[in-house]
């Protein structure tokens, strides 16, 4: 079993979605945009494998303009070498990737010049991972689309117009259920009807509402579809955000609630895509809730997570980072993260916050400049605390201050 998350990782600077206006659009940016999103996806990669995350959702962004018409730039062959070697590096280490297109690739519209720009973005990202020398185990994830004027006519169309697309897309190609279009049981029979695996969404399900299965029936269904792949099946996991419109992705992945996910999940061979705000922290803290089920979490996992944590516990009151660190040391990971989880809406005191800020400032202090520290304490001594953290965050990925940037602080 594989966890991952989705683009980009909060814990380093490394991003792979820059990009330029189609207005400014020449062959000398478009070279240097995707060279520095190769580099750093090749960089975001090695990250992941070091933590334990094997799976990976590529940005569709990482090709600027990857299947627009102005865009004839043959960059597959240019960056030939770039991209068999991110491909063997994932290989090497036993990585799992995918893409996801977004919300314009409609396979299903009425409109034909739609459908065609659709497979055209399908192509692209079909080539992209062809271009990495990646089997059909790395997959592109697409929801069915549209209801438009009927259902049955657009759930016709989107199956006739499958038909269109190339055997390479296809061999990729994973279908999702969505939230409020198409329904698990809906998704189950199209890919039945065209025989391709689909991607079962678990909060989707629960906001569409159209059925009563157990999460074992759920994974069995979905598992069906798999039938003609050699890999493992690919599920998409994420919790509902209580304080936001349902649909919403939760900041963080919770634990209770994702145990019991896991107790019934453990038993398919299935890689989970966590869809979660928090993105490389609640992979790791996943990934060290199911070692410790295996009995596999070491000591340096334990230490590492007090580290992650320690600013955001300080933030958070007077002796919590104490109690913190007696639940990780001296009892299970799962009671640390389930007491990470309890205070993740306390709402810490000026104090508390100033502390964490000092604290932060510490790690950094002699690598910056008398402005830089005067413009800090301006903030935080004015009690204008976000700013005062978002200007350490921003000191922190300038300098490259890796003990700051990895810290959970900046992300509650």
């Amino acid at each position: 079993m594989k966890i991952g998350y989705a683009c980009t990782p909060l814990s380093t600077p490394l991003r792979t979605t820059r990009k330029f206006t189609l207005n400014s659009y020449n062959e000398e940016t478009l070279k240097t945009t995707i060279s520095d999103n190769l580099l750093d996806l090749y960089k975001i990669l090695e990250f992941n494998n070091k933590l334990g995350i094997k799976l990976f959702r590529i940005s569709s962004d990482i090709i600027p303009f990857g299947s627009h018409s102005i865009n004839t730039f043959n960059w597959s062959k240019y960056f030939s070498n770039e991209l068999k070697s991110i491909g063997e590096f994932i290989k090497n280490n036993n990585l799992r990737v995918s893409m996801h297109p977004g919300q314009y690739t409609v396979l299903n519209s009425p409109k034909d010049e739609i459908v065609n720009k659709a497979i055209d973005d399908l192509n692209y990202h079909t080539s992209l991972l062809d271009s990495m020398g990646l089997n059909s185990e790395h997959k592109i994830i697409l929801h069915v689309g549209g209801v438009y004027d009927s259902k049955v006519e657009s759930t016709e169309r989107f199956m006739n117009n499958y038909t269109l697309l190339s055997k390479s897309i296809k061999n990729r190609l994973i279908i999702e259920n969505d939230e409020k279009n198409y329904s698990f049981i809906n998704v189950l029979n199209i890919c039945k009807a065209i025989n391709a695996p689909m991607v079962f969404d678990n909060l989707h399900n629960e906001c569409f509402g159209d059925n009563n299965y157990t999460l074992d029936k759920l994974f069995e269904l979905a598992k069906s579809t798999w039938s003609n792949e050699k890999c493992n099946m690919k599920v998409h996991y994420s919790q509902q955000d209580t304080k936001k419109k349902k649909g919403s992705h939760s900041p963080t992945i919770f634990t209770d609630d994702f145990l019991k996910y896991y107790s019934v999940a453990k038993n398919y061979n299935l890689d989970i895509m966590l869809e979660v705000k928090d993105k490389d922290f609640s992979a790791i803290k996943t990934i060290n809730l199911i070692k410790e089920s295996q009995n596999a979490l070491t000591e340096v996992d334990r230490l590492m997570e007090i580290e992650r944590y320690k600013l955001y516990l300080i933030e958070k009151g007077e002796d919590i980072l104490k109690k913190a660190k007696d639940l990780i040391l001296f009892s299970d990971i799962k009671d640390f993260y389930l007491y990470i989880d309890n205070l993740y809406y306390k709402e810490p005191t000026s104090a508390s916050t100033n502390k964490a800020l000092v604290e932060g400032f510490k790690l950094i202090e002699e690598n910056i400049n008398s402005r830089e520290t005067n413009h800090f304490f301006k903030l935080k001594n004015e009690r204008n605390y976000s700013k005062a953290k978002e200007y350490l965050h921003k000191l922190a990925e300038k300098y490259l201050c890796y003990e700051l940037l990895s810290s959970y602080f900046f992300h509650n």
